[in-house]
Parts: C-alpha cells; sequence; structure tokens
C-alpha cells in the first residue's frame, strides 16, 4: 500500500536517504541546500508521506533538522565507504530516533502517521532517525552506496540482486551516464 505523499521519483529508497538528498552538489563550491526555511522543511515533511505540513518549526528546528540530516548523510557514507561512522553522529541519529512517539494508522486514503506528542514536527524528524538506525543498523535488506553520476555523491540502498546498480536514481544520474557514454561512443 502506497503512503499518501511519497514522491515518486525517489525509487522507493529509505526516508532517511531521501532526506540526505535535499542537498545537492555537496562536494562542489556551490552545494545547494533545499531546506533553506522552515516552510521548506515543512514541504518536504509532508511530501514524504511525514503528515501534513506541521505546525511548531522554527528556525532553531530547522538548524536542528540539517544536524541530523548532515549526521546521516556522513553515517550512510561512512556505512558506503566501510569505515566506523562518527560517535557523534551515531549519538545525534539515537538521540533523535529516541524521542520517536509517532505511529502509522489505516484511514480511508491508505496509511498515514499519526503524531501523538507536542511538537508534531520534531516527531517526523524523529521517524527520520529511526529509518536512519534500520538503514544503517543494517536492518532492510541492500547495501548503502554512494553514485557513481558525475558530480553526485548521493547515497542510496541498492537492492538489486546482484548489487550492481551504480546511480541513485536512473533517471537523473544513470541517464546522464547513458547519454554521456553515447555521445563519446558517437565521437569515435
Amino acid at each position: 500500500m502506497r503512503e499518501r505523499g511519497r514522491r515518486s521519483d525517489t525509487e522507493a529508497q529509505p526516508l532517511c536517504l531521501q532526506f540526505t538528498k535535499t542537498v545537492t552538489a555537496r562536494e562542489t563550491a556551490t552545494p545547494r541546500d533545499s531546506l533553506l526555511r522552515p516552510s521548506d522543511l515543512a514541504e518536504w515533511l509532508a511530501d514524504a508521506g511525514l503528515g501534513g505540513r506541521p505546525p511548531g518549526l522554527d528556525e532553531e528546528l530547522l538548524r536542528e533538522a540539517r544536524e541530523l540530516r548532515e549526521s546521516i548523510y556522513r553515517a550512510a557514507r561512512a556505512v558506503a565507504d566501510a569505515q566506523e561512522m562518527a560517535e557523534a553522529d551515531r549519538d545525534r541519529i539515537n538521540d533523535w530516533a529516541a524521542r520517536n512517539d509517532a505511529f502509522r494508522v489505516l484511514d480511508g486514503a491508505g496509511v498515514n502517521w499519526r503524531f501523538p506528542g507536542s511538537s508534531p514536527a520534531r516527531s517526523a524528524l524523529a521517524v527520520v532517525a529511526g529509518d536512519a538506525v534500520d538503514t544503517l543498523g543494517g536492518l532492510r535488506v541492500g547495501t548503502i552506496k554512494v553514485c557513481a553520476g558525475t558530480g553526485c555523491v548521493a547515497v542510496f540502498l541498492d537492492t538489486t540482486r546482484g548489487k550492481f546498480r551504480r546511480w541513485c536514481s536512473m533517471s537523473t544520474c544513470g541517464n546522464r551516464a547513458k547519454k554521456d557514454a553515447m555521445r563519446v561512443r558517437g565521437a569515435q
């Protein structure tokens, strides 16, 4: 059953890895962060299927969300590179995951989240952190990898049988790589 609000272009990636993709061109002189305002975070949470636009989002929570996102990214890179994740990143992810008071319910539209606590936005971020615990802790079937696309360093979960997937998204990085290869072959 598909969760309401889930973006179709995420290619079924874990929520925590989708969250890390809110920064693009990460290792360039001008990385692009799509979470510039609290309203951007509210929109991402809604698009990710974590309820509607939660109240209580302010600059402080946006800062904390970005810190969580970067901890998840660094921890995922460590897993992909077969390195130990930094203790500070692991602690931040675990601290956020421990705050989770959310649960899923079936309703007339499918599966939705309920956030009974005083801060639905914090609870939604705790869901993301809990997903990071499951994904990076090896509870999901797959291999964490770094995209092989030119200029892309997104992390993704390769769930293919042979573990041969190279790109975070076939529709962007994979397609670009295939076009580049075709251009090179055509020039020869």
